[in-house]
């Protein structure tokens, strides 16, 4: 194989077959993504390693411009739904609001109910637009059930700063452990990541300035 440069561009990268320098590309990617995303993530459990909870609360993104579900929010819906169909927990709630027609949470129950949750089983929260919003509206909907124990759904760099929120709304939370998330090999996940790093410096700021 040749190697050094020619024109400034490696020789030996060009050699290389696409499919190796694609396999080569997303392996970077994901242990870049692991190592920024690490201080982001909370404990979590896996199904079959604890009781049963009184519900999923899987948690919403933004839908495609059609309006259908985004990889990452179909790897959401599809973990919590999980939890009801291997029996981890009593109902699926879906939360995340939305223009008219373009609902995150209507989305989501419907592909809930594709995938084989049961109608009934199945709460809506349709009005939060920030994952604070989606505790405190969840809140209001589950708690008022007698419904506290709950597993988180989102991927993991996200769980660390919904558990803490879902606690503070009164929740006994259990970040869900999804295997092989999209977030280890999604080409956008250092651009979600990035940006959960600027939700923590706006909620703490918030904080620190005594608002909530």
């Amino acid at each position: 194989m040749t190697r050094g440069l020619r024109g400034g561009r490696c020789v030996q990268c060009e050699a290389l077959p696409t499919d190796g320098a694609k396999q080569l590309k997303a392996a970077g990617l994901s242990v870049i993504a692991r190592a920024m995303g690490a201080p982001l993530r909370a404990r979590g459990a896996r199904v079959g390693e604890l009781a049963r909870a009184d519900a999923a609360v899987v948690l919403g993104a933004p839908l495609s411009p059609s309006g259908a579900l985004t990889a990452p929010l179909e790897e959401r819906v599809r973990a919590g739904s999980g939890l009801w169909l291997e029996g981890a927990a009593d109902l699926v709630c879906v939360t995340g609001g939305g223009p008219p027609g373009r609902v995150e949470a209507d989305a989501m129950a419907a592909r809930a109910r594709e995938l084989g949750v049961a109608r009934g089983a199945i709460r809506v929260e349709r009005a939060a637009r920030t994952t604070e919003e989606n505790a405190e509206f969840v809140a209001d909907l589950l708690l008022a059930e007698g419904r506290r124990r709950i597993w988180l759904v989102s991927q993991p760099f996200h769980l660390r700063r919904a558990r803490r929120l879902f606690e503070r709304a009164g929740f006994d939370a259990i970040p869900l452990h999804i295997e092989d998330s999209l977030e280890y090999r999604h080409p956008g996940a250092i651009r979600w990541i990035a940006r959960e790093y600027g939700a923590w410096a706006y909620w703490l700021t918030r904080r620190a300035l005594g608002r909530r």
